[in-house]
C-alpha cells in the first residue's frame, strides 16, 4: 500500500519551498489602499493627522464589572443595572 505522506529532509522541504516563491523586488509604487492587497509595504506607514482622542469601543457590546458578574452561570445568571449609553462616535460622559 503506497505511503499518503512523504517527507523530505528539511533542506530540500526548504529549497522545494524557496521554488515556488518569487523575489522580492526593490522597486516601489504609490497605490490606492483597495489594490494593495497582497503587497508589502516598502516603508513604514504613518499617520499625519493625529485621531481624535476619545474613549470608544469599535464593537457592539456591554461593559460589565467582574465584581458584579462574580459566580454568575447559566443557571444562576447576574442581573445587571443598565446606567448609560454610548452611541457610536460619542465621547463616553461620566457623571
Amino acid at each position: 500500500m503506497p505511503e499518503f505522506l512523504t517527507l523530505l529532509p528539511p533542506d530540500e522541504a526548504r529549497a522545494l519551498l524557496l521554488s515556488h516563491l518569487s523575489p522580492p523586488t526593490t522597486d516601489s509604487e504609490l497605490i490606492d489602499v483597495p489594490s494593495a492587497l497582497g503587497r508589502v509595504l516598502a516603508e513604514d506607514s504613518a499617520r499625519r493627522i493625529p485621531c481624535r482622542i476619545f474613549e470608544r469601543s469599535t464593537v457592539d457590546g456591554y461593559a460589565v464589572r467582574a465584581r458584579d458578574t462574580y459566580g454568575a452561570s447559566d443557571s444562576l445568571p447576574a442581573y445587571l443595572n443598565l446606567i448609560g449609553e454610548v452611541r457610536w462616535g460619542r465621547a463616553c460622559i461620566r457623571s
